[in-house]
């Protein structure tokens, strides 16, 4: 399967809350997707199918130079193929390019699949929320960071 990586539309919100609620436990509201789009430093890409399927999404905040991983969602018969690493290293390599120092995330202590992707674009774990979660699960709070003006190398991690 082919794909291709670009920034989100504004045009695709109703699309994107739909993709959310399919991918994800606790999907966002399409309030919340909306103001993915409109607030300032938003950053809303997608996985686009050659058909024009959405495959997955990211949506992450730009905050001087620290990027804030909010949500990242694939669709399962698409995931492990890589759609969500190519998303990531897509985003990061642009945000590194315009001066990215730093990216952070949260994610649930169980998501074992998510948390090998991070590990293998090399995120590490530097904290965790205790009972964050409404279930009561904690969270591992993971970052990794660039020097800016240096580039990006991020790996491709395997199987992703």
């Amino acid at each position: 399967m082919e794909w291709s990586i670009r920034s989100g539309k504004p045009s695709e919100q109703v699309e994107l809350h739909a993709l959310c609620r399919d991918v994800l436990d606790a999907a966002w509201s399409s309030e919340s997707i909306a103001s993915a789009f409109d607030s300032v430093g938003a950053r809303v890409w997608v996985a686009e199918a050659a058909d024009g399927r959405l495959l997955g999404f990211v949506l992450a905040r730009r905050i001087v130079d620290l990027l804030e991983i909010d949500l990242v969602g694939v669709i399962a018969d698409s995931r492990r193929r890589g759609v969500a690493a190519s998303l990531l290293r897509s985003l990061i390599a642009e945000e590194v390019a315009a001066g990215l120092a730093e990216a952070r995330l949260e994610l649930a202590e169980s998501n074992r699949a998510a948390q090998a992707l991070y590990l293998g674009l090399d995120f590490m774990v530097v904290g965790r929320r205790s009972r964050y979660y409404p279930d009561g699960e904690d969270a591992l709070l993971l970052s990794s960071s660039w020097i800016p003006g240096q580039g990006l190398a991020l790996k491709e991690p395997p199987d992703a």
